[in-house]
């Protein structure tokens, strides 16, 4: 069962937003770090996140007299769909996301050498699993864990059933942990 809407501060913000250049660029205020670092755990790369980023609000201002939300949380679910679209658009137009995941690899291990994996969290094993997964299943991961948004939210985001998330996220989970294991070959 879905959460209901809350009222917040920004409601109104959102509304003015649709006719107010000034009340868009307060959104953007509040709204740009996050989006930022939402679209750095996707892509592992500070300046194409930029890049990206610049888009999600570019597009955003472009579209902003359509938007039918009238909530900060509408607000938030369509922005944050905006940037894992272009994010995974990204990947895809690219198919440079399996050098990234390397260059991700290689970096941390040069930086921890003869670390044993179970001594502290193997970072490159566990990038490497992630990156084998589908762009929509690290787009669960990220929202989850790096962006802290609970399975409604994750729900409204990506257009699933957060109950769906939910199962979604326990299958992926246990995947990684079992591909991590393999990877290791021992017990986490």
């Amino acid at each position: 069962m879905a959460k209901p809407v809350e009222q917040t501060p920004y409601d109104d913000l959102v509304v003015q937003a649709k006719t107010e250049a000034g009340a868009l660029a307060r959104l953007y205020d509040l709204y740009y770090e996050r989006i930022f670092k939402f679209c750095v755990h996707r892509l592992y790369n500070k300046t194409t996140a930029e890049d990206i980023t610049s888009g999600v609000f570019l597009t955003v201002a472009g579209s902003m007299r359509d938007f039918k939300g009238r909530t900060e949380q509408d607000f938030r679910a369509w922005i944050y769909t905006i940037a894992a679209n272009q994010a995974n658009a990204y990947i895809r137009k690219t198919s440079r996301r399996k050098r990234l995941m390397e260059n991700v690899v290689a970096t941390r291990r040069a930086a921890e050498p003869g670390v044993s994996p179970w001594s502290q969290l193997d970072w490159p094993a566990l990038y490497d699993a992630i990156g084998k997964l589908k762009p929509e299943h690290q787009t669960v991961l990220t929202l989850r864990f790096f962006e802290d948004m609970d399975y409604d939210e994750i729900g409204r985001i990506m257009d699933i059933k957060p109950g769906t998330i939910r199962v979604t996220l326990h299958r992926l989970l246990r995947k990684l942990k079992e591909g991590l294991r393999d990877d290791l070959g021992g017990d986490l």
